[in-house]
């Protein structure tokens, strides 16, 4: 069973985006139908991660409720389908738990740890990760991120040791790990030393980075601009597979270096958001202390996301995002 799920998590993950209302509220109806139309174009992948499901601005219920709505709909459109949920970015070990125990029997594939404590020593990271492999069935997801130092004198952020991440993908249920440092040197390292062990995922500046890392046995990465549409990584990862440089290369020319054009301008978070809005998924109300993009700013994505559209329907042959 380890290997047949780790063996799905191949080529796209999709990341789940928590759409709100006007006044704050989570907007389940538009989500619903954002999940839906993404089932429709491709995706078989889910993942309701920490931060672009906005569960550091969420309550407890809120996560527990945002949890199990994914994992119903997910399912309810193809149980073959994995979704993989996620706990907040702040919590106590014995809260992991409770919050893992309610979602693997709730029918989540997969639940995505992450360490938000200030480090203070290996064996502290390990014992955390060990004490919920013990005290949950669940598989397991590694979100591994900069762990922030705990010692005043020491560098403010560090990367986990290389052999800490390997002794805790060695507990049997731990199948795969969102690699988040954005570092190719220390991506190459990880993947070399767990690319048999786990499904390894990577996260941020979409599927160059990636192609970086698939040398080294990478085997996934996390939606970007195929949050607009999945069909747009399925095509991708089809034609990268059949080694079609040429369609690769337009890809990036004319679809995925436009759309980060967007986000270095804007950052990932808001400009997914406008995106999703110009597409007709939903609105780009944000969660305070987030704020979503502004009239103007918006305006000016429009412009980009209108060659987007072109330029995408052209390489491919097919309408998108509708």
């Amino acid at each position: 069973m380890t290997k047949k799920i780790i063996n799905k998590l191949k080529g796209p993950i999709f990341s789940i985006i928590t759409p709100f209302k006007k006044k704050e509220q989570i907007d389940y109806i538009a989500l619903r139908k954002h999940i839906k139309f993404m089932y429709i174009r491709g995706a078989r992948n889910f993942y309701l991660m920490v931060y672009n499901s906005r569960l550091g601005l969420l309550d407890e219920k809120e996560i527990i409720n945002l949890n199990l709505f994914c994992i119903k709909v997910v399912k309810g459109f193809n149980k073959k389908n994995i979704i993989i949920c996620a706990e907040p970015y702040h919590c106590s070990t014995r809260k992991s738990i409770k919050l893992i125990n309610i979602f693997s029997k709730s029918g989540a594939d997969i639940v995505s740890v992450i360490f938000g404590e200030k480090y203070y020593s290996n064996e502290q990271v390990f014992s955390h990760f060990k004490l919920i492999h013990d005290n949950t069935k669940a598989f397991l997801m590694l979100h591994q991120q900069l762990l922030e130092n705990g010692i005043s004198g020491n560098p403010p952020t560090r990367f986990y040791p290389v052999d800490l991440l390997v002794k805790i993908c060695s507990l049997r249920r731990f199948v795969a790990m969102k690699e988040d440092a954005k570092n190719d040197e220390y991506t190459k390292r990880i993947c070399q030393k767990l690319k048999h062990k786990i499904s390894i995922i990577t996260s941020g500046r979409g599927k160059k980075q990636w192609m970086k890392a698939h040398q080294y046995g990478c085997q996934s990465w996390l939606s970007g601009a195929s949050n607009l549409d999945p069909k747009l990584a399925i095509n991708f990862y089809k034609n990268f597979k059949n080694k079609n440089t040429q369609y690769v290369e337009k890809h990036f020319n004319y679809v995925e270096d436009p759309f980060f054009k967007v986000v270095d301008k804007f950052g990932w978070h808001l400009t997914i958001k406008g995106f999703l809005e110009y597409f007709g998924h939903f609105k780009r109300y944000e969660r305070r202390p987030l704020k979503e993009l502004d009239r103007k700013q918006y305006v000016y994505l429009k412009t980009q996301a209108k060659k987007i559209l072109y330029n995408s329907e052209k390489i491919n042959g097919e309408k998108y995002f509708k």
